[in-house]
């Protein structure tokens, strides 16, 4: 198999770099206090840019008409300082910018099966009438879902896009305005620095949660899912696409178990050898997943995606 660039190339940080910096905010946007400072939120309504930290409740933060809008809670402190480890601010930097430049090829494969699942999800949201989504996407990055959110989710969508690189969140701001402009739905975006495994959300706030390509880094995929479940309102759903290690070739596991390693520390904790849709099963009673492989991503070929139901 042929290597891309989308297979590449997550540089960052060492296990215990400096300290992580600020998040970075909007120049044009006005800063509020609040108790925790980390967590500085950018909303996005439309074409209209404001700013508030999580938990603000004032009146020019709640987003009119938007009933899904979810109020950020504190993320569980032992989990965070787990979990959320310090990082290299360059080295973030350098990774986002790869994962902006680099990953063309490889949204490009699996657009239609993205657009396929999007589709379903809210096909299921709008037959049980909900036209106002609460969302959140882990690892959001720089917002490589944002077209199929923005374009064919019911009415209003309120999307929690949480990181702990906070160097993406510049590149995400450009494809959500790109978004927004081809789009006349009421779309809210708020960009929380944070990990999947210490969700800043209350218990069954989530309509729907989406992971693609982020279970490979987390540092536990099952307290990342039991965290997911635990945001998840009955009955909402988890849609997933992940690379895995391989199912159908046993020396190209073998290849993929040997450069794990390797890939951790070049690529933000990325694994090459998880069976995350097994991992997924375990974890929620429901799930419509496949096992498919790509074409020139080698090591990333394997893949697995799906919806997992709560």
């Amino acid at each position: 198999m042929a290597t891309t660039t989308s297979s590449i190339a997550r540089a960052v940080a060492p296990p215990r770099p400096p300290p992580r910096t600020r998040p970075r905010t909007v120049a044009s946007a006005t800063n509020a206090r609040a108790n925790d400072e980390d967590h500085v939120v950018v909303i996005v309504r439309r074409r209209a840019l404001m700013m508030a930290f999580a938990g603000c409740a004032c009146a020019s933060c709640a987003a009119p008409n938007a009933q899904a809008m979810v109020k950020l809670i504190e993320s569980d402190a032992a989990a965070s300082m787990t979990y959320d480890v310090a990082r290299d601010a360059g080295l973030d930097a350098t990774f986002a910018r790869g994962m902006a430049t680099m990953m063309s090829g490889f949204e490009s494969a699996v657009k239609e099966r993205k657009r396929a699942l999007f589709e379903t999800l809210f096909a299921t949201m709008r037959d049980t009438g909900r036209d106002e989504l609460a969302m959140c996407e882990i690892g959001a990055g720089t917002l490589p879902n944002i077209d199929f959110i923005a374009s064919m989710a019911p009415r209003a969508v309120d999307l929690i896009a949480i990181d702990p690189n906070d160097a993406m969140r510049a590149f995400a701001e450009d494809n959500l305005a790109a978004a927004l402009a081809a789009s006349d739905n009421e779309v809210n975006v708020r960009f929380v620095h944070g990990v999947a495994e210490a969700l800043p959300l209350p218990d069954n706030s989530m309509d729907a949660v989406v992971s693609t390509l982020t279970l490979c880094s987390v540092v536990d995929q099952r307290v990342a899912l039991k965290e997911i479940r635990r945001v998840l309102k009955p009955g909402g759903a988890l849609l997933f696409l992940e690379h895995v290690l391989s199912e159908t070739d046993p020396k190209f596991a073998e290849l993929q178990e040997k450069l794990t390693p390797l890939q951790i520390k070049a690529a933000d904790g990325c694994h090459l050898n998880r069976r995350t849709l097994d991992v997924i099963r375990d974890e929620f009673s429901a799930v419509d997943g496949e096992y498919y492989e790509l074409d020139g991503f080698w090591v990333i070929s394997p893949q697995v995606s799906g919806i997992a139901v709560a």
